[in-house]
């Protein structure tokens, strides 16, 4: 997996790279998942990263069945 560097974090967060507690508190107060790596820096996915801030769009299909399944009310 593909990880935001603590430049790229800081520069999100506008803080200095080695501010790990204020990353980790603006991370959480705004709702974005992540994990803190063994350093203690915040490891947030640039996939994720990049639909927060609307760089990519996913679609979400949801397939249905054609017909009912009766047979799951037997």
């Amino acid at each position: 997996m593909n990880y935001l560097t603590a430049n790229e974090l800081a520069e999100l967060i506008e803080c200095k790279p080695n501010q790990r507690s204020k990353m980790v508190s603006w991370l959480t107060s705004n709702r974005w998942k992540f994990e803190v790596g063994s350093t203690g820096l915040p490891r947030v996915a640039r996939a994720y990263h990049d639909r927060k801030l609307g760089i990519i769009e996913t679609k979400v299909t949801i397939k249905h069945a054609e017909a009912p399944n009766l047979t799951a009310f037997a």
